[in-house]
């Protein structure tokens, strides 16, 4: 037997190695899409069946969610509100007379407020 015939009896055997393993793969890639799209399939169905189910539970939930949102956004305003009227009462705490020689002055500078 000559090298040449060898040669291509080795290379006619790895071509169809190479074509079984080919034929294999697309086999596997196969399956898997098949797997993949009844996977999809039968999550998307649970999730519906889900959904469905607890749909009650789920409006709940998300009515609560809000209703916690609308007290917290009205505390937070209450509480700028505060801050505000706090700093408005700090600002206007100290009335200065528009010149020393006012006889009005000491009624301005007193040191408290209440009488």
């Amino acid at each position: 037997m000559s090298y040449a015939e060898e040669i291509e009896r080795a290379a006619e055997e790895c071509r169809r190695r190479s074509a079984l393993l080919l034929d294999e793969l697309d086999d596997i890639n196969r399956r898997t899409a098949d797997t993949s799209r009844d996977l999809t399939e039968k999550s998307a169905a649970q999730l519906r069946e889900y959904t469905a189910a607890h749909a009650d539970e789920l409006v709940k939930a998300r009515a609560a969610a809000e209703e916690q949102e609308r007290l917290e956004a009205e505390a937070r305003a209450q509480r700028e509100a505060i801050a505000r009227s706090i700093a408005t009462r700090r600002a206007n705490r100290d009335v200065a007379p528009v010149d020393q020689e006012d006889e009005e002055a000491a009624f301005y500078q007193r040191e408290t407020w209440l009488i």
